[in-house]
């Protein structure tokens, strides 16, 4: 957009020129060529400022969607949040019930530990006399059968509440295992949801501060593209009262020969204006960060600041003055409606009305304005149309 800025305020000063004969410089004429000059960039800077306001429009209509999937992510994410509320819930009645299966396991536990322990006593004791005092004191060999059976049934019943005492443990064991589990997901769905309200919430506040940017940038936009059309007003009213003063004194004045010799017997055989690198070329290019394509009417030739800058052919000076977007400006004027174009000067050593010959140093090399390198920036062109300077320097 800064580029057809440039290009709409350099076609009003080229045009102003006008082809082959020129009248004699007069301040009017200066005045209307300044005023032309500003109105041409404020209508560039309209049309910049009103392409930047839909630009923003659709920026903001991507955020706006963008905001609706993250609402329609954030109700999701309530209902997951409600899901885990309830997971939480059922965990927490599990662990309840858990925690109380576990102190009722280990006080069974516990007792049957106990009395077990009181059992393995009473065998050890027993087990030391039991033969010998069935032997001795049995009446008839059946009572001694009987009491035999006897003990042999204790001690299997004594056995069983061994290992019942022992799958106790092992189930109290389990079951704690089971609370511990319960309660490590408890926690776990706790740090979830707390997380996914954190990432949430950080989307919601990235995706508001993103509205009111483009909000306020909306509103920056609109305020300076009302002042300019308010300005576009204002000079419309001065350029037609220059231009009827104009037009009456250029009826009175005669016209004058610039002197200026043709360009066209030369195309092809012209020197650089200055002794660089060419990093754009002239026509369609398309810009490596914002993929905007954009047109370009000269040669843009890298150089050290300072270069000198030389006339390509011989001429008049018509322009030496700053360019809107262009910086320090020189246009020569060639005679037969062909003008050359010099512009991101640094030091100018011409002046308007003044009579150049071939490679005669114009100025000096400067830089654009932003953090560009610095470069010459060279046009050429026939009355309104820009040519290819490559049609016209020579091959390198």
């Amino acid at each position: 957009m800064a580029r057809r800025l440039r290009l709409a305020a350099l076609v009003v000063v080229l045009g102003t020129l006008g082809v082959g004969p020129v009248r004699a410089a007069d301040p009017l004429q200066d005045t209307i060529r300044e005023n032309t000059n500003k109105l041409a960039e404020l209508r560039a800077r309209i049309r910049e400022k009103q392409e930047a306001m839909d630009a923003l429009a659709d920026q903001a209509a991507a955020v706006a969607r963008s905001r609706e999937e993250i609402e329609q992510e954030i109700e999701q994410s309530r209902t997951l949040t409600a899901e885990m509320a309830k997971r939480e819930a059922d965990l927490a009645v599990q662990s309840a019930t858990l925690a109380g299966v576990v102190d009722s396991s280990r006080t069974r536990y516990a007792d049957q530990k106990r009395a077990l322990a009181a059992t393995l006593r009473a065998m050890y004791i027993r087990d030391k006399k039991t033969e010998l005092e069935m032997a001795l004191t049995a009446d008839s060999f059946s009572e001694l059968m009987t009491r035999m059976k006897v003990a042999r049934m204790l001690a299997r019943l004594e056995a069983g509440v061994v290992e019942h005492t022992r799958r106790e443990g092992q189930r109290v064991v389990q079951e704690q295992r089971l609370l511990d589990a319960a309660l490590a997901e408890i926690w776990q769905t706790r740090e979830e949801k707390r997380s996914e309200s954190e990432r949430l919430e950080l989307l919601m506040a990235e995706q508001a501060a993103s509205l009111r940017e483009l909000e306020t940038e909306r509103k920056d936009l609109k305020n300076s593209l009302l002042e300019l059309n308010m300005n576009e007003q204002k000079l419309n009213y001065i350029l037609a009262d220059l231009e009827q003063q104009r037009t009456e004194t250029a009826a009175r004045m005669p016209d004058t020969d610039t002197g200026a010799g043709s360009l066209a017997a030369q195309a092809g055989r012209l020197d650089w204006p200055v002794q660089g690198e060419l990093v754009r070329g002239f026509g369609r290019s398309v810009h490596p960060q914002f993929k905007t394509v954009t047109l370009n009417n000269g040669w843009n030739i890298a150089a050290g600041a300072g270069a000198p800058v030389a006339a390509v052919a011989g001429g008049k000076v018509e322009f030496s003055d700053d360019l809107p977007g262009f910086g320090p400006c020189v246009i020569l004027d060639h005679g037969e409606g062909y003008y050359t174009l010099y512009a991101h000067l640094g030091q100018v050593f011409v002046a308007k009305g003044d009579a150049i010959a071939r490679g005669q140093v114009l100025a000096e090399v400067g830089r654009p304005s932003g953090a560009e390198e610095p470069q010459l920036y060279f046009e050429l062109r026939q009355g309104r149309t820009p040519l290819d300077p490559g049609d016209w320097l020579k091959s390198r």
